[in-house]
C-alpha cells in the first residue's frame, strides 16, 4: 500500500505528498526537481522551501504529529502535487498518482545512456526490494547450495554530480525545459516526445527483456513513423537521416539491425514469438532511441511537428539520389556510441 498524506491549503486547495523510494536528489540540482506539476524534493530541504511547496504550517510542527513524523522518515525524496477538489475523490487521487508515476518515469528516462542496463535502478512510489531464494541439491552427492538473488535493480538512484555532469552535456535538462515550458511546437508532437521518454523510463526500470525491447521499439515507431508508412522501409530511412552520417551506420550495419529489430517486434506482437529477442537487441535499441531523442530535442526548432521528421528525411534522401552537395542536414547533429562488453550480461 502506498503511503501518502493530504494537507489543506485553503480555498479547497490540497497538497498530495508521497515518498519516492530509492531516489536521492543531490545538491547539484539544489536538491529539488520540478517536472510538470510534480515537485520532487529531498526531505532535508522541505523545511527551507515550505512556502514554495505550499505547506500551510512550519515543517517542524507538521513533523510533531507522530503519524506524519514517521511518514517523513520513509524516504530521502518526496513528491508534492497541488490540486483543487474533493480530497476524498478516489478517481481524482488515482489520477494524481498516475501523474506522479509519469514524472518518476521521466527521471528514470535519465538512466538511458548514463547507466548500463545491468546496473541501473528501480525507484518510485512503491517500495520495492525483491529477492528470490532458491535451493540447489545434488542428486548423487551430499552437496547443496542455498542462494539468494536480488530481483530488484541496483538501489538507490542518485542524482549526483556524475549524473548532473553527464546530462549537462547531453539533453535531459532540455527535455525538462520542454515539459515545463510552452514551446512553440505542435502540442500533439510535444505530448508524443514526452510520452516516448516516459515509456523509455519504464523500459529502463524493467527487468523483463521482452517488455523493455518492445517499449524501445514502440518509441522508435512513435518518433519516426505515421499512418500509412511501410515501417520496415521507413524506420531505417528516417533513422539514417539523423545518424547515417556516422561511420558506425555502415560499419555496424545499422540499417539491417533496425529492420531485424522491427521483424522481431512483429514476431512477438503477431505470433507471440519472443525467443529471438536478446540483450543485444535491447542495448542496440537503447542507443538508437538515445540518439534519435538527443537530435530531436536538441534541434526542436527544426522539428516542431512530427511531419517535419518525414520532410527532413525525404529531403536528405532526395539529395543522395540527385548526388548534390548536402545542405539539409545540420552540422550540429550528434551521435553517442556506447561500447559495452555484453559477455557478462545474463539479463537486463
Amino acid at each position: 500500500m502506498t503511503e501518502k498524506i493530504l494537507l489543506p491549503q485553503g480555498n479547497d486547495k490540497w497538497l498530495y505528498i508521497v515518498p519516492i523510494y530509492y531516489l536521492t536528489i543531490g545538491k547539484e540540482i539544489k536538491e529539488e526537481l520540478e517536472i510538470g506539476r510534480v515537485h520532487f524534493v529531498r526531505v532535508s530541504k522541505i523545511a527551507r522551501i515550505r512556502k514554495k511547496l505550499g505547506l500551510p504550517i512550519v515543517f517542524s510542527k507538521l513533523k510533531g504529529n507522530k503519524h506524519t513524523e514517521e511518514f517523513f522518515k520513509e524516504a530521502n525524496t518526496y513528491a508534492f502535487y497541488t490540486f483543487t477538489g474533493n480530497q476524498k475523490d478516489k478517481k481524482l487521487l488515482y489520477n494524481i498518482r498516475i501523474e506522479i508515476d509519469r514524472a518518476v518515469n521521466i527521471i528514470a528516462f535519465s538512466q538511458l545512456g548514463f547507466c548500463n542496463r545491468n546496473n541501473n535502478s528501480q525507484f518510485g512510489i512503491i517500495k520495492q526490494n525483491l529477492n528470490i531464494t532458491y535451493y540447489v541439491l545434488s542428486r548423487s552427492e551430499n552437496k547443496s547450495t542455498l542462494s539468494l538473488d536480488k530481483e530488484s535493480k541496483v538501489l538507490p538512484f542518485d542524482l549526483n554530480k556524475n549524473w548532473f555532469d553527464f546530462h549537462n552535456f547531453f539533453f535531459f535538462f532540455k527535455l525538462i525545459d520542454l515539459i515545463n515550458s510552452r514551446n512553440k511546437i505542435q502540442k500533439s508532437w510535444k505530448e508524443t516526445i514526452i510520452r516516448a521518454c516516459e515509456m523509455i523510463g519504464e523500459s529502463m526500470m524493467s527487468r523483463d527483456l521482452v517488455y523493455a525491447f518492445l517499449w524501445n521499439m514502440i518509441v522508435v515507431e512513435m518518433l519516426l513513423t505515421g499512418q500509412g508508412d511501410k515501417y520496415i522501409e521507413c524506420l531505417p530511412e528516417r533513422a539514417e537521416a539523423f545518424i547515417g552520417w556516422v561511420g558506425y551506420w555502415k560499419e555496424k550495419s545499422y540499417k539491417d539491425k533496425i529492420q531485424n529489430a522491427y521483424k522481431k517486434r512483429c514476431q512477438f506482437v503477431h505470433d507471440e514469438n519472443s525467443k529471438n529477442i536478446s540483450v543485444e537487441d535491447v542495448v542496440f535499441t537503447d542507443d538508437l532511441v538515445f540518439n534519435l531523442l538527443w537530435n530531436i530535442i536538441d534541434h526542436i526548432d527544426l522539428f516542431p511537428t512530427k511531419d517535419s521528421i518525414k520532410e527532413f528525411s525525404e529531403k536528405i534522401k532526395a539529395e543522395k539520389l540527385l548526388g548534390v552537395k548536402p545542405s539539409v542536414q545540420p552540422g550540429t547533429l550528434h551521435h553517442f556510441n556506447t561500447e559495452r562488453d555484453l559477455s557478462n550480461f545474463i539479463r537486463i
